[in-house]
């Protein structure tokens, strides 16, 4: 359970008519947790900061003139983008109807970019995670019982990990794991099978947001020289590790067990497992024990979000290559406060079809979630 004590009247979301919006930003300010960390932290992160599986170091992966990647109009008078919670609830909750809108708050403040659950000293990486989740409950979710937490851990030692997620697993402001998309080792590695483990048994999906990091080059083939190119291959964590997770048994071994890829589009993923089930069917022998073909694994396993959404010259594609990919297995994400937010409004083309649209906005985050769908 939680040290902070939630309000009572915090029961599990409600989302009739509304939207499921799955990727929101929060940003503590500059000093905003030091209250939730130990002092030896506080003053380690002072005086030493926090080295991390960062390769670009202090670098963010948006170029120097876009600001963080924040929208101009998120700044508060005062603050960071995605530190307001009066502008979150004006620009999104209100104004576009988010009945469910997930926090993924990945850097522990505005003050650096990097994420708290790549420390490379372990011990500190579970301090900074603790010290996130403590503040957006009680900051964010408590307040505002629309917003609930997708809680960090530090996925690199799994005791750690499975700690958080029992201090926090059960609180009702809590309704995912955080994890990200670039680990020391792919998913499927049995050095994060207890973090599934625990996750399954709290009832709570993994949503693995695409990151940088990771200690690895960013491509297969090395570190690439251009920002283009870094961000187009950006997305190729999430094609290793879906490999990953399937052909290692873990969906075997964990049949509850449900993940999300977050902010890294859809289209890619289908010929990504057309292949795989070509490959498969010619090398099964590789992985006897695996029981279906890998795309069944897809259906009842994998969901993925819409942002940055793909955006094919044909705008009818898109619903086709939702369709191919699983209509029942993407989700709405506006990536709040970015500065490519997506609109529930203005995201999908005129003619995406109404039955589809009201799917990603809210049916199949009900599903992923598992909310009871309730009419007013």
């Amino acid at each position: 359970m939680t040290i902070l004590e939630h309000p009572a009247t915090l029961g599990r979301p409600v989302v009739d008519t509304g939207v499921i919006d799955v990727d929101i930003h929060p940003v503590p300010l500059p000093g905003a947790i030091d209250s939730y960390l130990p002092e030896r932290w506080r003053r380690h992160v002072r005086e030493y900061g926090s080295r991390t599986t960062n390769g670009l170091q202090n670098n963010g992966e948006y170029p120097q003139m876009y600001g963080g990647a924040m929208r101009a109009d998120a700044w508060p008078e005062t603050g960071y983008p995605g530190s307001s919670l009066k502008l979150i609830r004006d620009q999104l909750l209100d104004l576009h109807n988010v009945q469910l809108g997930v926090l993924q708050c990945i850097a522990p403040g505005g003050q650096t970019l990097n994420p708290a659950s790549q420390a490379l000293n372990q011990e500190l990486a579970h301090a900074l995670v603790r010290a996130i989740n403590d503040w957006q409950l009680e900051h964010l979710v408590y307040p505002e019982p629309r917003l609930r937490a997708a809680i960090p851990v530090p996925f690199e030692t799994a005791e750690y990990a499975v700690a958080e997620i029992e201090r926090v697993g059960s609180d009702p402001g809590v309704v995912a794991v955080l994890g990200l998309s670039k680990t020391l080792e792919p998913l499927g590695n049995r050095r994060y099978w207890p973090i599934y483990e625990a996750a399954v048994a709290h009832g709570l999906p993994i949503q693995f947001h695409l990151s940088q990091g990771g200690g690895n080059p960013n491509t297969g083939t090395g570190w690439t020289s251009y920002h283009t190119e870094y961000h187009v291959g950006h997305v190729q964590s999430f094609q290793s590790q879906i490999l990953s997770l399937i052909l290692s048994g873990t969906f075997d071994r964990f049949p509850d067990l449900k993940v999300m890829f977050v902010e890294g589009n859809v289209a890619h993923f289908v010929p990504l497992v057309q292949r795989l089930d070509y490959h498969w069917a010619n090398l099964r022998s590789e992985v006897p024990d695996l029981q279906r073909r890998p795309s069944e694994y897809v259906r009842d396993h994998v969901w993925a979000s819409t942002q940055p959404i793909d955006e094919p010259e044909n705008p009818e594609h898109l619903a086709e290559l939702i369709e191919e990919f699983c209509p029942d297995n993407v989700l709405f994400a506006s990536d709040y406060p970015h500065f490519d937010f997506d609109s529930p409004e203005t995201v999908f083309p005129h003619s995406f079809p109404d039955e589809l649209r009201d799917k990603l906005l809210r049916t199949n985050g009900q599903r992923f979630f598992g909310l009871e769908v309730t009419d007013r």
